[in-house]
């Protein structure tokens, strides 16, 4: 694996016209801090990030504004602010989502002879965090970080299913403008899965978007009601049949997202 290049490197003419050296020196601050998160002055963050004083002085001075440093004004020092936590809530959430689902999705997989995924939302497309493959499940390449389109899939369109009117009716415009003339024929399948899943919890995408496989999904909600996650079942039209979907399947998953939402309310 290469290694990634420092700022030094970059000092020391390994340029990359990509490389934003402003925010790589505003992280290089945030990292000055310790476990302790113990308050430290412009002076000491200098010293600790090999940058000049009157350089850290305006980087603390924008993080502050920006909520990830807090400045107490009688000892003059700064210590991390409550943004910074939000930088890697989401990560650790996803983190936890997936090892929570993970035993509830294993067992169906094993059980349909197919694939299990759970994806978050992204744009008008969902991201894989997790995949549960049952040993003779389909050979097509997709795992955790593939990307997924909501308009063709059984877990994009238990999604959007899901979602306040206002939400689904803005991401169908972007999609509208993204597949051009496609859009007419995929929207209406996509309202007909909307329905369906409306009406009985799990959408269905019967070769939609990957021709000799079929799939459904199911959203996972928060407490408030509202969808974070999804899940999917899938694999080879030939194991997978829409009828088993339908009858067996669908029904099954549509239990298993209602039990990863059980168990994972402390992180949603």
């Amino acid at each position: 694996m290469a290694r990634r290049k420092t700022e030094q490197d970059l000092a020391d003419g390994d340029k990359d016209y990509r490389f934003n050296t402003s925010l790589a020196r505003g992280l290089s601050v945030l990292k000055a801090f310790g476990p302790d998160n113990r308050p430290i002055g412009n002076a000491e963050i200098a010293k600790r990030v090999d940058l000049p004083k009157a350089t850290v002085s305006r980087l603390t001075f924008t993080l502050t504004e920006l909520g990830y440093l807090t400045y107490d004004d009688d000892i003059g020092r700064y210590s991390l602010g409550p943004a910074v936590l939000s930088l890697g809530y989401d990560v650790l959430a996803q983190m936890e989502i997936g090892d929570i689902a993970r035993p509830f999705m294993q067992e169906l997989a094993e059980y349909a002879d197919g694939s299990v995924f759970l994806g978050m939302p992204s744009g008008t497309e969902l991201v894989y965090i997790q995949a549960c493959r049952s040993p003779v499940s389909m050979t097509i390449r997709l795992g955790i970080g593939s990307r997924i389109p909501m308009a063709k899939t059984g877990m994009g369109r238990s999604y959007l299913a899901a979602l306040p009117e206002d939400d689904r009716a803005a991401l169908l415009e972007r999609m509208a403008h993204d597949f051009g003339d496609e859009w007419p024929e995929i929207e209406r399948k996509l309202q007909t899965a909307i329905e369906d899943a409306t009406a009985r919890g799990f959408a269905i995408a019967e070769g939609d978007w990957i021709t000799e496989s079929n799939s459904a999904g199911v959203a996972i909600k928060n407490a408030a009601g509202y969808p974070v996650y999804a899940v999917n079942v899938g694999g080879l039209r030939s194991i997978i049949t829409r009828e088993r979907l339908e009858v067996d399947l669908g029904p099954r998953l549509l239990a298993v997202a209602r039990q990863i939402e059980h168990a994972a309310r402390a992180v949603m």
